[in-house]
């Protein structure tokens, strides 16, 4: 009988939270004008929120409320939050996985302990993939509160066993020093010494932009000033397991920075390796027996470290990614010796390799060969790709329902589509860039303007995505003649309201049988849990358009997870980024080829590949200004004139654009005969 009268309680005060008039606080979450009022009751936010009974100590009545404002929080985790202080019970069931990770962060600032707990289970036991992808953001909040232990062990695991996740993020550089010292501290950091010891020097170097990345030019007190500012890294590298190539090549440049006595020993340890030194030695680090991911597991991002234990050097993927690591070194020739190998190996078709892992291997080596000047076997390596690419005389489609036509209306329809399923894999900002071309060709798209607001509040850029919000509703009133019935379902499913949305596509249906709406009641039905009414559709809107396959992967594959057909699920999902990455390879193929030509002299064969790759992106800046450049090699000013244009109207303050229009300004004063 207890649990009955709990749950009627928790009833009573839900109720009382909905209608109740006789509130004394009122809560002010977001900004103006933008903002949303709360209406709450002191008795109910004293007895369950230290965090509010604090507030609301410290603030007098007026008018008999109190009012609370300046509350840092979205309005909508705020609203999960008030719920859950009345009833005490919440579902995000249906809710984002980024605005569960800010009600994480909401929970803490109110003291909700319990909700802390609970989120952080439901977040790497559901949603581990997501927090993988966003790893640098979890890591670091993870990182500043205590009561994220749960987090940060999973983020401390994940590092230890694929370091490279920071140590090659973008962030890496920016990272405090008492994240990089605890990750130094990592017994099992799976890591090469040798290589951690290149990282530290190219963090600390990021610091100081004044401070040469050259150490033979450095002063007495850039030394001094890189030691100080070291004292709490260079305590942890295990200086005795670094090689001795690795000592003299890497560490012997900057042996100021180390304790004498220290760089003393080290030089007695490689000379004379029986010779007891008094340098405390830190032991190896233990790294896990964890089986490195498949290609397929694109979430971690994973990029290998520079151990040559047997399995890295029998691993066409962990030499691929090392290769990466001595290309940026510009240690080409190591590259090369990686990545030689590494295509032996497919081609003996050790480990069940396949042309798919092939192709990269090939396409870095092209790369390499291009940078050391190797041009004709830059282009072997890229003529090959162009083969397995099977690139037929310019017809360039690799994702053939997102080609880009001359219609107008093709092209935003294509860009909107490709926008929907980057959003589903969680690559929001190429979603963006999608769904922004769209509307620049048709500003009120409703498609375009719905996926994109989704995708700013996925991304909790809430002001963006309120703005669309407002513009959604404003272009919804008009009479309903004036926009597709598809697409006004599409939108009201888009904007959360499902039922509206399930009437208005069963009701087209009944009009006419039609698979992008098919797919929109799917993704309906799988939302409500109802699987099999969610399959059932997706094999009729197959039956109707086979080429609507591309579409399906993304939404049969999220059904099949939930309900727990994992194997099946991953092959939709892999289907479908495999498709996605085709197409990004073969644009980033023909323009790595183009230049090539262009550097061989080949301009007609260079043209060729790079107008090919801008089929595929138009607006690819790279792409653009080779083109130019081409052009200007031929003679052709007025193209070349075009595309610097083009290039520098989509980024303003491109370098190599400013340069090549600069240079070709001047040439063309020089010859007003061929204006």
């Amino acid at each position: 009988m207890s649990t009955k009268f709990l749950e009627k309680l928790s009833n009573n005060l839900s109720e009382l939270l909905i209608n109740g008039d006789e509130y004394n606080v009122v809560i002010e979450v977001g900004q103006a004008p933008n903002n949303q009022v709360f209406k709450a009751h002191s008795v109910i936010l004293n007895s369950r929120c230290l965090y509010f009974k604090d507030k609301l100590n410290a603030i007098d009545y007026k008018n008999g409320v109190k009012t609370i404002k300046d509350i840092d929080i979205s309005i909508k985790v705020f609203d999960i939050i008030i719920k859950y202080i009345y009833n005490g019970t919440i579902s995000l069931e249906m809710v984002d996985v980024s605005v569960i990770f800010d009600l994480l962060i909401g929970s803490n600032e109110f003291g909700l302990e319990e909700l802390i707990k609970n989120i952080q289970s439901l977040l790497i036991e559901n949603n581990a993939s997501w927090l993988r992808l966003n790893f640098s953001r979890v890591y670091q909040a993870s990182f500043k509160d205590n009561n994220f232990d749960a987090l940060l062990n999973f983020c401390t695991n994940i590092i230890a066993k694929y370091p490279n996740i920071v140590f090659d993020s973008d962030e890496f550089n920016t990272l405090s020093e008492n994240i990089l010292v605890n990750i130094l501290k990592l017994d099992n950091l799976q890591m090469d010494e040798g290589l951690i010891w290149d990282y530290v020097i190219r963090w600390r170097i990021a610091q100081n932009t004044s401070l040469s990345s050259n150490p033979k030019q450095w002063s007495d007190v850039d030394f001094l000033v890189m030691k100080n500012t070291l004292q709490n890294c260079l305590p942890l590298i295990r200086y005795f397991q670094i090689s001795g190539q690795d000592i003299f090549k890497k560490v012997r440049p900057y042996q100021k920075i180390l304790d004498p006595i220290i760089w003393e020993d080290i030089e007695m340890k490689f000379m004379m390796p029986d010779q007891t030194i008094t340098s405390q030695i830190l032991p190896p680090r233990n790294p896990s027996s964890t089986s490195l991911p498949s290609r397929s597991d694109q979430s971690l991002n994973f990029i290998t470290d520079n151990n040559e234990n047997e399995i890295e050097l029998n691993n066409i993927y962990a030499l691929g990614k090392r290769a990466k690591y001595h290309i940026k070194m510009k240690r080409y020739n190591e590259a090369l010796e990686d990545l030689n190998k590494a295509l032996e190996i497919g081609q003996n078709n050790q480990n069940n390799v396949s042309m798919i892992d092939i192709i990269p291997i090939l396409e870095i080596r092209g790369e390499t060969y291009f940078m050391m000047g190797e041009y004709k076997d830059a282009l072997l390596d890229l003529n090959k790709l162009n083969k397995e690419f099977h690139f037929d005389q310019g017809m360039l489609v690799a994702l053939a329902d997102f080609k880009l036509l001359e219609n107008k209306s093709n092209v935003v329809s294509s860009l909107t589509y490709r926008g929907a399923i980057y959003r589903i894999m969680g690559r929001y900002e190429e979603a963006l860039a999608d769904l922004t071309k769209a509307l620049e060709v048709k500003p009120n798209d409703t498609a375009a303007l719905a996926i994109r607001e989704l995708t700013y509040r996925t991304m909790g850029r809430h002001n963006e995505a309120l703005l669309d919000s407002n513009k959604l509703n404003e272009l919804l009133k008009c009479d309903q003649n004036n926009v597709d019935m598809n697409v006004r379902l599409f939108t009201y499913f888009l904007m959360g309201q499902y039922n509206e949305a399930l009437a208005a596509v069963t009701k087209s249906l009944e009009i006419k049988q039609d698979s992008f709406a098919l797919m929109i009641r799917a993704e309906i039905y799988r939302i409500m849990g109802k699987y099999e009414e969610a399959l059932a559709d997706i094999t009729s809107a197959l039956e109707i358009d086979i080429n609507s396959e591309i579409y399906v992967w993304g939404i049969r594959g999220l059904t099949y997870r939930s309900m727990g057909r994992h194997k099946e699920a991953h092959a939709d999902l892999n289907k479908l980024n495999k498709v996605l990455e085709f197409e990004l390879n073969s644009s980033r193929v023909l323009i790595k080829r183009g230049r090539t030509y262009h550097m061989m002299g080949r301009y007609e064969e260079a043209l060729k590949d790079l107008t090919n790759s801008l089929k595929i992106f138009p607006n690819n800046v790279f792409a653009l200004v080779h083109r130019g450049e081409t052009y200007h090699m031929m003679g052709k000013y007025q193209e070349a004139l075009a595309d610097f244009a083009k290039s520098l109207e989509i980024c303003p303050n491109d370098v190599d654009a400013l340069k090549a229009h600069k240079k070709l300004l001047a040439e063309m004063n020089k010859t007003p005969e061929s204006l």
